[in-house]
């Protein structure tokens, strides 16, 4: 998935927001104790220094040296560079989905988190990290602004970024990124969450739960996840193909959609938009969302006339293959890659679901 990258003036102002919202002072009570952490012997410790894109205020040498590392890391693995970060894309699509919409309080508390955590675990006497602990914040189910899980190969790529951003700070003493290194290492197992040999799920894939504007110009934002945006484009038009059937080609299936067919005929949608929102949640819960859930009658239930009244027939093998080739039709109208279709084509012609539609 190629994900938009940050322009000059957005990630100007990002480092900024970010810089100002950590830099104020610290009082500095008690008497002057000797500390040998790695906090303050590598990074600078509590020592106070300008902060640089904060005039007038101070910063902890130690604390300022992390935040700047942090910093270049994300705005590195958003920038994308030549593609070299396209594996971790993904998991940031919610962030990069904020920031192209020009919103960077998300951008800010990633970096004030990962800063804090750090500063933390690298002996800070006045920083403590507050947020879900490792496991929990790289579970796309217990965090919504995590999205997907991650392998060992992508959480590789990941601290390959924080030596990048180190570098970009000018940090580059094996002193300083070994044992920077050891403590990334040191979280690994709660933070690795997939298999290496499983790949990321569709929805993941698609976009996840990232938030774009997918209303056409002039018309008033709606934000849909970024997974959900491409499924519901594809099942509108599945059903305007089927309704349209240019040269008769779907004619077999024009007796199940016949109340649709005569609502929207009357210029009544309603029943459009539910059996658009409807199958695209189901398609959305199926392929890995969680925040998206289909509440709607079970595939059986939904096409036996007998329960769902908007059914007017039951469906055969042959319609079934039908419609799916009218899915597939609408798959390519909408620029869907083929091995992404072919997924899609497994799951719709799964024995479960088969078994549950076919009932003719």
């Amino acid at each position: 998935m190629i994900m938009k990258k940050l322009n000059v003036w957005l990630t100007g102002s990002m480092v900024i927001a970010a810089l100002v919202f950590t830099s104020c002072n610290r009082d500095d009570d008690g008497p002057m104790m000797m500390d040998d952490s790695f906090y303050a012997v590598q990074l600078g410790g509590e020592a106070r220094v300008t902060d640089p894109l904060n005039p007038g205020q101070t910063i902890e040498q130690g604390f300022l040296n992390l935040r700047t590392v942090v910093t270049n890391t994300v705005l590195t693995i958003a920038e994308n560079e030549g593609g070299k970060y396209d594996a971790l894309q993904p998991y940031f699509s919610v962030l990069l989905n904020e920031v192209g919409r020009g919103e960077t309080s998300g951008f800010i508390t990633l970096v004030l988190d990962f800063t804090e955590f750090l500063a933390e675990a690298t002996g800070a006497k006045n920083f403590q990290y507050t947020g879900l602990d490792m496991e929990a914040a790289h579970d796309p189910v217990r965090n919504s602004r995590m999205n997907g899980r991650i392998n060992n190969a992508d959480y590789d790529l990941f601290v390959q970024a924080v030596v990048e951003g180190a570098a970009q700070a000018n940090i580059t003493s094996s002193e300083v990124i070994g044992p920077v290194g050891q403590l990334l290492e040191s979280v690994r197992e709660p933070i690795v969450q997939r298999a290496d040999n499983e790949g990321l799920d569709l929805y993941t894939r698609l976009g996840g739960s990232g938030l774009i504007n997918v209303a056409d110009d002039g018309e008033p934002v709606r934000l849909v996840e970024a997974g959900y945006a491409p499924l519901e484009a594809v099942v509108t038009s599945t059903v305007l193909v089927i309704a349209t059937n240019e040269g008769g080609k779907y004619d077999d299936l024009q007796p199940y959609f016949s109340v649709l067919l005569a609502e929207v005929g009357a210029g009544n949608l309603s029943g459009f938009t539910t059996l658009v929102t409807d199958f695209s949640e189901f398609l959305a819960q199926a392929i890995g969302s969680v925040n998206i859930e289909y509440t709607g009658l079970n595939m059986a239930d939904a096409h036996n006339p007998a329960v769902n009244s908007r059914m007017t027939g039951l469906v055969s093998a042959a319609d079934y293959d039908l419609f799916v080739e009218a899915v597939v039709e609408g798959a390519l109208e909408n620029n869907v890659p083929m091995p992404v279709i072919q997924e899609f084509g497994g799951l719709l012609n799964s024995e479960g679901l088969r078994g549950a539609i076919i009932q003719r």
